[in-house]
């Protein structure tokens, strides 16, 4: 069975036409991956894989910038 980082990386690659190499260090948001909606939809999609809602204090631009920053911040932080 998939990860929950893997499971995410594949829906961001689907919000695109065209296929991405997603990076753990990529930049989500400068990389142009994610716009300010998309990045709402990939909150309640990380919530959706974590099974459970993420307190205020997590969702914030820096621990959502990157899929390490989001997998150290919310999937192994549980």
């Amino acid at each position: 069975m998939e990860n929950k980082l893997e499971s995410l990386r594949a829906w961001l690659d689907g919000l695109h036409e065209e296929p991405f190499d997603i990076h753990d260090d990529t930049d989500l948001v400068e990389s142009g991956l994610v716009t300010s909606l998309q990045f709402v939809q990939m909150v309640i999609e990380i919530e959706r894989l974590h099974g459970q809602k993420l307190e205020p204090d997590v969702i914030n631009i820096d621990s959502m910038r990157t899929l390490r920053a989001i997998n150290t911040t919310v999937f192994q932080a549980a």
